[in-house]
């Protein structure tokens, strides 16, 4: 499996507006019936849309959007929630995390009251786990399939976001995320 085709899997699963669930279930279905290269390539692939989503830029348009607190964990689930809204987006908001504000998931987010539902959340957290657990159900897979990964490919999957580039001071994040905070910035405290 290739980047693109990764990208066209995400994809097909559906969109933001379908469950969660639905959209793991479409994904197991393909991946149990996937070369066992390929679920190893959905790993590697879904590992490696964290490195360029791993800066605070990005960190910081999501604090905005769940209103002035990210925390590690919620910022990688966040990451994966930007992995299932299509390569389009992940692509235009590692460009500029403030055309966030320019999808039509994060308009639907701003326009539902506080506090939100757990379907309505931006993260995705369970993305990953799905080709773990198709991974521990296949005969040809021995352990964790990111172990394994790692183990035949050589690969280290990261963990926790660990950004390189300079993060903001919470007075500086409104002037950088005009749109979001057009959006989101009155239910702001950092």
């Amino acid at each position: 499996m290739d980047v693109d085709e990764f990208w066209f899997l995400i994809e097909a699963s559906g969109d933001a507006r379908i469950e969660r669930v639905e959209r793991e279930a479409f994904l197991r279905e393909r991946l149990w019936r996937a070369p066992r290269s390929h679920l190893l390539d959905f790993v590697q692939h879904l590992s490696a849309t964290r490195e360029p989503a791993n800066t605070y830029r990005l960190w910081h348009a999501a604090e905005v959007i769940m209103g002035g607190w990210c925390g590690t964990d919620s910022f990688h689930y966040f990451q994966m929630w930007l992995v299932g809204l299509g390569r389009d987006a992940y692509d235009a908001a590692i460009a500029d995390p403030d055309a966030l504000a320019l999808l039509s998931a994060v308009r639907r987010l701003a326009a539902l009251p506080r506090p939100w539902q757990d379907n309505d959340f931006p993260d995705w957290e369970s993305l990953e786990y799905v080709a773990c657990e198709i991974g521990e159900q296949r005969p040809d897979i021995d352990g964790d399939v990111r172990d394994v990964l790692s183990d035949e490919r050589g690969i280290r999957l990261r963990m926790d976001p660990n950004p390189d580039d300079i993060a903001l001071q919470p007075a500086e994040v409104a002037g950088q995320y005009p749109r979001l905070w057009a959006l989101f910035g009155e239910h702001w405290s950092p």
